[in-house]
């Protein structure tokens, strides 16, 4: 083999070394990537179910707090009779 076609052949396999620690480490980072994704999805998920929790008591509060004003405007209109 001469020594320009063994150079080209250690470039060569110096570039799919290359390309393989390139490929290794974009798989990890996807991994990490997916890993944070679904930890995100989790989190979207908690804080939906939350944000209607306190939709609902909000509600609640908000027709207590009109009944006890209906209440307070009926007591006040009997007082002026």
């Amino acid at each position: 083999m001469s020594s320009q076609a063994l150079d080209k052949f250690t470039e060569l396999e110096s570039r799919i070394a290359r390309t393989i620690e390139l490929v290794t480490a974009v798989r990890r980072e996807k991994e990490s990537a997916l890993r944070e994704l679904s930890t995100a999805r989790k989190q979207i998920d908690r804080l939906e179910h939350e944000i209607e929790e306190l939709r609902q008591e909000r509600d609640l509060i908000k027709n207590k707090v009109e009944s006890l004003l209906e209440n307070l405007s009926a007591l006040t209109e009997e007082s002026l009779v």
